[in-house]
């Protein structure tokens, strides 16, 4: 049974309702419509006629949870009484749902702020019903491929000139084309001639020798005349073709580059690839290959059913009657064909996915030798891709082969009414050979428009990709507020977060940080550190609550120049494919080289790079695979000192290198933090013995803060931490000694 779920509410309507959402089974688990009713006071349970089945007052609930069952679940709530209650059941595709409908009951019956999300992946087209090629894609079926021309078309407009000499030389062509046929029938008919009636007239030209090679000459002239202008129309639509797809390939990756990082948290990297590589091609093959053949065609296809009209209207009405029926099997076949080639083209960005991650996972697979998972995973991949294309590609040759056998009928009807004519004298020999010429000229194209039809239907699933991507909401640009002279001082005031957020990470987080000040920031996994240097660096808007810069929401601050003001160390640095000047100097382009070299020595780097056969020209390779791990750390640490930043971000800056490497980065470290406001996330706690302060973190929420001598002697959490890091080392030690 379809069920339908009313939106969430943030606030609650004219009646009160936070949410309302339909459930598909009744109490004794049978099909049935149920509908759970929330508001700030009660929870109610209505039938189809809005009868009340079910009412328990909010103040009497302590909590709700999901008890899954065989074929769905049914969601309980757990009284102060110690009562359970069955407030509604539901099968499994509405699981998702009431799992947040729980979590909704729980925030108000803990006095919390009603905060759900009900937001899931797409996986059926709203219109049709039908499951789409990929979550939350788009329908083929229900595409508005017109709309999408028009704009596509837009990006003509920069070159319109060469779009209107190509549609000029293509009409050209067209008239051109639909010559030589009523050529060839007036030499046939000269030939076929009495000698007797020398002196009579073949179409416009006297029967004699100066007419036959006359008209023979013509027509040589105007197959050259119409070689030469296939090439024009050929390298026109090459130009327009790659130009288009280079604008869209170049706005796409735009728009990719100023998205938000949520997108990027929900889209695997190989499939954010394929709209610039795989969509864009689509574009430019039809571009190039389909849209000429159309156009040329169709209008051929115009010229030579008035030409074979003006022939002869009789066998003209004759020969098309198997038109209709190639038009009909060509209509009726080209969406699902166009579906499966849809789907194949699915099959193919996920093979494109897989290669892409296994590659950059090289490593990771060597590592742990599972070169044959990742084999086998991928020959699955590549037999998907396989049957869905073989399956495509038989059914539109199935159907081709029908849509020849209706051409072959009406070449077939030709020869038959057309031979008896020519028999009883009513036609001459020359007619019957045109009007052959141009039954070709009719059949042979037609068979071939489902083929276009699939490949501008190809093309235009590309292409709404593409426009899908672009007319996604950007990175805010925030304010046009500009800093002067950044002092670096960070407040956050009663800041909520959740990358989902009815979950928050981070609950009420107010703090002050003073300008140059040096924050630590500690934690177990999953309690807010990463998440609060994410908002503060923008990756991420707060829900709830502000942050400030020298007293400014960053909100009503430029974007751009909130960037610029900060500098990040991570754990696993991020190297470019370049030199390593190129990379120091990423942050500052134009730098000269003694301001890299400064950095570089800053950042206990340059002793090791001068040591290298080509210095600061050398080549550190994909994601720095060329150099160790506390080299690549030393150069990104050049980086940011060289970027100068006031804000300063190292996130586990130290982890998982040697004793000597480390100490080497702390000394940089300690000259990278001089007067810059810092937050570090330490993975050795005693590395954060010089911090200014110490914010301990516990389910997003600061439950101890101090120096560190201040948070020794008090016992808590972060003593805890010590201790219990102290402990595992001693541990590791021992048995370090054993070997």
């Amino acid at each position: 049974m379809h069920t339908e779920t009313s939106p969430v509410r943030e606030n609650p309507d004219e009646r009160g309702v936070l949410l309302t959402l339909d459930a598909d089974l009744t109490e004794d688990a049978k099909y049935g419509r149920r509908r759970l009713i929330l508001t700030p006071e009660e929870l109610k349970v209505e039938d189809p006629t809005g009868a009340r089945l079910l009412v328990i007052p909010i103040s009497e609930v302590a909590t709700a949870r999901n008890d899954p069952l065989v074929s769905g679940g049914r969601l309980v709530a757990e009284l102060k009484n110690g009562e359970h209650v069955a407030v509604v059941h539901y099968s499994q595709t509405h699981s998702d749902d009431f799992a947040e409908a729980a979590r909704g009951i729980e925030q108000l019956a803990k006095g919390e702020e009603f905060m759900i999300s009900l937001k899931r992946e797409k996986t059926r087209c709203e219109k049709c019903g039908r499951l789409l090629p990929e979550k939350d894609g788009i329908c083929p079926r229900c595409l508005n491929r017109g709309k999408t021309l028009t704009r596509l078309a837009s990006f003509l407009k920069p070159h319109l000139a060469a779009a209107g000499a190509l549609t000029g030389f293509a009409l050209f062509a067209t008239l051109l084309n639909l010559v030589p046929p009523r050529l060839q029938g007036y030499v046939v008919d000269l030939v076929d001639a009495d000698k007797g009636g020398i002196d009579t007239l073949v179409g416009f030209m006297p029967r004699n020798g100066t007419s036959f090679f006359t008209l023979v000459g013509i027509w040589f002239g105007i197959l050259v005349l119409g070689t030469v202008l296939q090439a024009i129309n050929g390298r026109l639509m090459a130009y327009l073709g790659s130009r288009i797809s280079g604008d869209l390939r170049i706005h796409t990756y735009k728009a990719i580059e100023y998205l938000q990082i949520a997108y990027f948290d929900k889209k695997p990297t190989g499939a954010i690839a394929s709209r610039v590589t795989q969509d864009t091609e689509r574009v430019w093959h039809f571009l190039v290959d389909g849209l000429p053949f159309l156009l040329i065609n169709s209008l051929m296809l115009a010229g030579v059913l008035t030409m074979l009209f003006l022939t002869n209207w009789v066998l003209a009405i004759c020969i098309l009657a198997p038109f209709p029926i190639v038009l009909l099997i060509s209509m009726s076949v080209w969406r699902p064909i166009a579906n499966k080639f849809h789907r194949a083209s699915q099959k193919m960005a996920r093979v494109h996915m897989h290669l892409g991650e296994s590659l950059m996972g090289i490593r990771v697979v060597k590592a742990f030798a599972r070169e044959d998972h990742e084999y086998n995973r991928f020959v699955t991949r590549s037999n998907e891709l396989r049957d869905a294309s073989n399956h495509a590609e038989q059914s539109w040759i199935t159907a081709f082969a029908f849509m020849s056998l209706a051409t072959s009928a009406g070449m077939v009807i030709n020869w038959t009414v057309g031979g008896w004519m020519v028999f009883n004298g009513t036609l001459t020999l020359g007619e019957f050979w045109t009007i052959s010429a141009y039954v070709a000229l009719v059949y042979g194209p037609l068979q071939w428009f489902a083929q276009i039809n699939n490949w501008f239907t190809r093309a235009m699933a590309g292409a709404e990709r593409i426009f899908e991507l672009m007319d996604m909401v950007p990175e805010g640009d925030g304010g046009s507020q500009k800093l002067h002279d950044v002092k670096g001082r960070i407040t956050f005031d009663e800041v909520r977060f959740g990358y989902d957020p009815s979950n928050p990470i981070i609950k009420s987080m107010s703090f002050d940080v003073q300008p140059g000040e040096m924050i630590g920031l500690v934690g177990h996994s999953g309690s807010g550190k990463s998440t609060t240097i994410n908002l503060v660096s923008r990756f991420y808007e707060p829900n709830k609550g502000r942050i400030l810069v020298d007293g400014v929401d960053i909100k009503d601050l430029s974007l751009q120049e909130y960037r610029e003001q900060i500098g990040i160390v991570l754990q696993d640095p991020f190297l470019f494919h370049g030199t390593i000047a190129e990379n120091i100097s990423y942050g500052k382009p134009g730098a000269s080289m003694e301001e890299i070299m400064r950095a570089a020595k800053a950042a206990n780097a340059h002793h090791f790079i001068l040591a290298k056969p080509e210095g600061y020209d050398t080549v550190v390779g994909e994601r720095g695979a060329r150099l160790s791990g506390g080299e690549k750390q030393r150069i990104s640490i050049a980086r940011a000192i060289l970027h100068d930043p006031r804000i300063l971000i190292l996130d586990e800056a130290t982890s998982s290198v040697d004793v000597e490497t480390e100490r080497m980065i702390q000394e940089a470290i300690q000259n990278l933090v001089k007067g810059r406001t810092t937050f570090a996330i330490a993975h050795r706690l005693s590395t954060l013995r010089n911090a200014d302060r110490i914010f301990v973190l516990d389910r997003g929420e600061i439950i101890e803060q101090g120096t560190h001598e201040e948070l020794m002697t008090r016992n808590g959490a972060f003593k805890k931490l010590v201790d219990t890091q102290t402990e595992l080392s001693q541990v590791i030690g021992a048995i370090g000694g054993g070997d």
